[in-house]
């Protein structure tokens, strides 16, 4: 009785543990967010100049920024699944190209 006990724990246990997304996955995912928003944007690709992808920083144009942070979700406590998805927080610039600066 103990044997088919052990058994059925050992069981029912992996359907318990929730496992996070693999490093590489999660930065391909975040990657192409921040690429997929420079194609979206023509004034963003056609003045690129780079992709910070530790602070999640677009940079285009003349020193203007636009930033990224991971959405807000509740989790249950010790819950280590996937990372909130990126989404787009704010630019230091317009995004439209018809728009010119004002000095």
């Amino acid at each position: 009785m103990r044997k088919i006990t052990l058994f059925v724990v050992i069981m029912l246990l992996p359907l318990t543990s929730v496992a996070a997304l693999a490093p590489e996955y999660q930065n391909e995912r975040d990657f192409e967010v921040l690429v997929n928003f420079a194609r979206s944007h023509g004034k963003v690709m056609a003045t690129l100049k780079s992709i910070d992808f530790e602070k999640f920083i677009v940079r285009f144009d003349n020193d203007c920024e636009a930033l990224f942070e991971r959405r807000v979700t509740l989790r249950m406590p010790g819950w280590v699944g996937p990372a909130a998805p990126l989404e787009f927080k704010s630019s230091t610039c317009s995004l439209d190209e018809t728009e010119t600066e004002q000095n």
